[in-house]
């Protein structure tokens, strides 16, 4: 299944707030003010189902690879559970500096690496410390539990994006 992206009319005019122009699309074919909330440190809010069906949001950081998104986090914890259930997702892109300004995405997990993979593992590592990099201009990753923790990288295959207005 491709990914379809269609946009959000805008207020002011008619039909606002319906989807015009659906068209097969992906992450690289979106308009570059699109790209920058991908490109920039967007803290993004994720939505999950938990196993009681409820949905969970969270802000989450988010990479991409021009054809995935990237989320991260450690083992165990509920949005981690939560992808591994059920690995439906939205997440929600919102210009800080403009809320008119927004990208939805809804999409599915079609990877999960954990870091203890012998072999794919250190991709999780690197996940996490380059969303360090974007998001707190650290690296290593500076959060980590003191305890111990297995960071996780997610895979995200989007299915249809929304966007709206401009910066």
């Amino acid at each position: 299944m491709g990914t379809i992206v269609g946009d959000v009319i805008t207020p002011g005019k008619a039909k606002a707030f319906t989807v015009k122009d659906k068209k097969a699309g992906s992450l690289k074919d979106l308009a570059p003010q699109y790209k920058q909330l991908l490109s920039d440190p967007v803290t993004a809010s994720l939505t999950t189902l938990n196993g009681k069906g409820e949905m969970q949001v969270t802000p989450v950081w988010v990479g991409n690879d021009g054809t995935h998104l990237e989320l991260n986090s450690a083992r165990g914890r509920l949005k981690d559970r939560n992808l591994r259930a059920n690995g439906k997702v939205t997440l929600l892109f919102m210009n800080p500096k403009n809320p008119y300004h927004w990208m939805s995405i809804n999409g599915k997990v079609v990877e999960i690496i954990d870091e203890d993979d012998k072999v794919r593992g250190h991709l999780a590592t690197k996940s996490i410390d380059g969303l360090a990099v974007r998001y707190v201009n650290q690296s290593p990753y500076p959060f980590r539990d003191p305890a111990g923790e297995v960071r996780v990288l997610y895979r995200v295959e989007p299915t249809q994006i929304l966007t709206f207005g401009n910066p």
